[in-house]
């Protein structure tokens, strides 16, 4: 994540979370949840010549092909 964070935080990244799945029965075993200042930072970032390091990094720690996904976070709340 320090790659990511040096990569992609002049582009507008303002924090990340990691989730380790431990089900055996999920498709996933590793999510990244990336907070971006906005669509447009994101879509900027991902799309840089400077991303080519971070997505090449996730071999380094997977064999599985990542899911890339993206949305707008429409509601949240902190209990």
């Amino acid at each position: 994540m320090p790659l990511v964070q040096k990569t992609w935080g002049p582009f507008g990244l303002k924090s990340y979370k990691i989730v380790q799945y431990n089900s055996s029965e999920s498709p996933y075993s590793v999510q990244a949840w990336l907070e971006w200042e906005s669509k447009e930072a994101n879509e900027k970032g991902f799309a840089s010549p400077d991303s080519a390091p971070v997505f090449a990094d996730i071999d380094k720690f997977t064999d599985k092909k990542p899911v890339l996904a993206s949305g707008e976070l429409k509601d949240s709340a902190t209990l």
